[in-house]
């Protein structure tokens, strides 16, 4: 559905609707990007119930229905700096935004519920929940994928709190400018009343710095955040910009993920792509690049 000659209509209905507040707006893309009957694949009941047929879903279903966690996402959504700054640049980059935020709430309910349902439960009634809730057969292929790449976000972002991050407004930058991609100045438009004129700058270059001096978290951060965990842009970014592969060397080592030199190619213009719309990044891997 999300042809480029699609793409401005339908981010002027999301602008609308979230920016100037459109009720007709607001129906239409809420209709219509949660149920299945308009969008097929792409739409935010699929993946709650990616969830809710999964290992998780016996939690997640004693917090929340499917129709409650749709209505939760999309406030979640409306409420986010994200959605009140509205620089997103296409319906793939919207759309992939709203599904993080569908992952990562509903694995906060898994992780908070399980732990409340054993506990209130009999010793014998919490270790035969704890056994359904690890045998419960996922009914989608892509549902232990989605869990995993969740739990290695989550990991990212706590060895992030841990070791670069250490006050709520250097949380605040790094989340707003990092993950959600706002310029600085929007940033400081959105939260005036918790920086000074020019500080969110000074805060984002602090966070490059700190970032240049931690390699494995700032390859994490790629892997995961700008190339989106995707394993073919991942090797390449590995293989042939960071450790200098040939193209051959490439091909040989990873044939099930390249067939032939005009895949790895295309993963390659997918990847100065990325980087030209990232240009922090594309400094940081300068300076990492050159360091090698």
């Amino acid at each position: 559905m999300h042809e480029a000659g699609d793409d401005c209509y339908c981010l002027e209905l999301f602008r609308r609707s979230l920016q100037e507040h459109n009720e007709r707006a607001w129906a239409y893309i809420y209709t219509t990007y949660s149920t299945e009957e308009f969008l097929g694949e792409h739409y935010v009941l699929k993946w709650v119930r990616s969830w809710l047929h999964g290992r998780h879903g016996a939690a997640i279903r004693s917090a929340f229905t499917e129709e409650e966690i749709v209505h939760e996402v999309w406030l979640r959504f409306a409420q986010s700096d994200a959605a009140r700054a509205f620089s997103f640049e296409s319906m793939s980059q919207l759309m992939g935004y709203l599904r993080r935020l569908t992952n990562n709430f509903i694995m906060d309910v898994a992780r908070r519920r399980a732990p409340q349902i054993i506990e209130s439960s009999t010793e014998q009634e919490a270790t035969n929940l704890e056994q359904k809730l690890r045998t419960i057969p996922d009914r989608s292929n892509g549902v232990d994928n989605l869990v995993s790449e969740s739990e290695a976000m989550e990991e990212m972002l706590r060895q992030i709190s841990d070791h670069l991050i250490t006050n709520e407004r250097e949380g605040l930058v790094f989340r707003g400018y990092f993950l959600e991609r706002l310029p600085p100045r929007k940033l400081y438009a959105l939260h005036p009343d918790l920086f000074t004129p020019g500080e969110v700058e000074i805060i984002r270059t602090r966070l490059v710095r700190r970032l240049r001096k931690s390699p494995f978290i700032l390859n994490r951060y790629i892997q995961l955040v700008v190339l989106a965990d995707d394993e073919r842009l991942g090797l390449v970014f590995q293989h042939a910009i960071l450790d200098n592969w040939t193209d051959e060397r490439l091909v040989q080592r990873y044939p099930s993920c390249f067939p032939t030199i005009a895949d790895l190619l295309a993963a390659k213009v997918e990847i100065v792509e990325l980087l030209h719309d990232n240009p922090t990044l594309l400094q940081l891997l300068n300076i990492q690049t050159a360091a090698r």
